[in-house]
């Protein structure tokens, strides 16, 4: 029988606890939580917050009796965390624990800041804690490839204080893939946390698949977009369980994980209120359509937000969970709203689709994709990372054939190159190029340690 998400006793006891009552939950009463909570956010956030007094100033925020009156409120953007940084916060500096720099260029003029109380990080704790039990039981040990380290407060750090509940012992990956396998297997390591290129990259290096088949039970891709051909070649290659976690540091890390039925995303709803909108018209959507993901936050006490584009793109399945859990679920993250570029001819060439092509391929750790003008041709650049005994020429050929039955691009005049290979159809016109991947862990695109 599956067990249902620990998150929903979770979010019961919180709710039993601001409403100092204990009853077992329901839609009804999560949802009238949530309503009751947005209410008090939305005075609590004029009153101290010297930006949203200033947005909501026009908006009637005392007339919020139902989610579709969220749609009068206005929309907080990345924009308005780079230009107004400081104004969000609702405390005083002296009493914000960490603060998060989010670079979205070169320079720090177009950083977004994120603000985080105490009070803020115990509820990520929380999460963390009643989100891994899914994955782990006390006796396990657990590997955290993410960024950050031991420094205090980092996401690694509350991870690993969240695993010590439960008895659950955390260590941290050697310098390299070789390093790190022989500590999987000295340690005795059962899980690992890390996000997708790095998980596949250890998957695949070398003796990586072999050694460390059937000793790692569970696997929890976060911290970034996750193919769908990376988790399957893990499964596979570990024959372990993959779960995906969906946060970003706008929603103070956690955001939501899947169950053991790994077919989508329980969010942390009593943290935050989630509305998928029309990326276009701004209109919400009713479940099982897809839009933009944007996120209204109920608890935080340092810099709240209120209607936060995200700019991901998802869904609400409609259909109730196999785990039988009251929460909703989100459905797999299926790209950014700049994940995409449209080609000459006007077809739009989304980056998903290259990951799914590319990360399918034996012997491909990550890549690069660029995309120029070039003698009034779309011309597509790809730089593959591979695996040290991949066959460099092989890979490129299929990647190739890959890349090729891909309709936007079969149906186009796009060339494709692979100039590390020697692989170029036509010479360069000095034409800026559009960067539409990098993957690199150390340029983490969904949250910062």
């Amino acid at each position: 029988m599956m067990i249902r998400t620990p998150l929903e006793d979770w979010i019961q006891r919180k709710i039993s606890k601001a409403r100092e009552d204990s009853v077992p939950l329901t839609r009804y009463f999560l949802e009238t939580y949530q309503l009751q909570k947005i209410r008090e956010n939305l005075l609590y956030v004029r009153e101290n917050s010297p930006f949203y007094r200033s947005l909501l100033s026009d908006a009637k925020t005392d007339s919020i009796q139902c989610f579709e009156d969220m749609a009068q409120l206005p929309f907080t953007t990345s924009g308005d965390l780079i230009n107004h940084q400081f104004r969000f916060l609702c405390v005083s500096q002296s009493i914000i624990e960490r603060c998060v720099t989010l670079q979205s260029s070169g320079t720090t003029d177009h950083a977004k800041r994120l603000f985080f109380t105490r009070e803020d990080l115990d509820h990520t704790l929380d999460f963390f804690h009643h989100g891994m039990s899914t994955l782990v039981q006390p006796g396990d040990r657990v590997m955290i490839l993410l960024p950050g380290g031991d420094r205090p407060d980092s996401v690694s750090d509350l991870l690993s204080r969240a695993l010590a509940r439960m008895a659950v012992q955390s260590l941290a990956p050697g310098p390299d893939p070789e390093t790190t396998t022989d500590a999987i297997v000295q340690q005795g390591i059962t899980c690992l946390v890390g996000t997708p290129v790095q998980v596949l990259a250890l998957a695949r290096y070398r003796c990586g698949e072999n050694c460390l088949n059937t000793r790692i039970k569970s696997v929890l891709l976060t911290a970034d977009y996750i193919p769908v051909a990376i988790a399957n070649t893990v499964e596979r290659a570990w024959n372990c369980k993959v779960y995906r976690h969906y946060g970003m540091t706008e929603m103070g890390w956690g955001g939501g994980v899947e169950c053991e039925a790994r077919d989508g995303y329980h969010l942390r709803e009593a943290d935050i209120f989630v509305e998928i909108v029309d990326p276009k018209t701004g209109k919400p959507l009713p479940d099982g359509e897809i839009g933009e993901i944007v996120v209204t936050t109920l608890t935080r006490v340092g810099m709240p937000l209120i209607r936060y584009r995200t700019g991901d793109i998802s869904r609400f399945h409609i259909l109730p969970c196999a785990c039988g859990t009251v929460l909703k679920r989100l459905d797999q993250i299926a790209g950014r709203l700049s994940d995409g570029d449209c080609l000459v001819s006007g077809m739009p060439l989304a980056l998903p689709i290259l990951d799914e092509a590319l990360f399918s391929l034996p012997g491909v750790n990550d890549f690069k994709a660029e995309l120029s003008a070039r003698q009034d041709k779309d011309c597509l650049t790809i730089t593959l990372s591979l695996s040290p005994e991949a066959d460099q020429d092989a890979v490129a050929t299929v990647a190739r054939e890959k890349l090729m039955a891909i309709s936007a691009i079969r149906r186009t005049q796009l060339v494709i190159e692979f100039p590390q290979f020697g692989i170029s159809s036509i010479p360069a016109s000095g034409n800026q190029k559009r960067i539409l991947s990098d993957h690199r862990p150390q340029s983490n695109r969904r949250y910062s340690g």
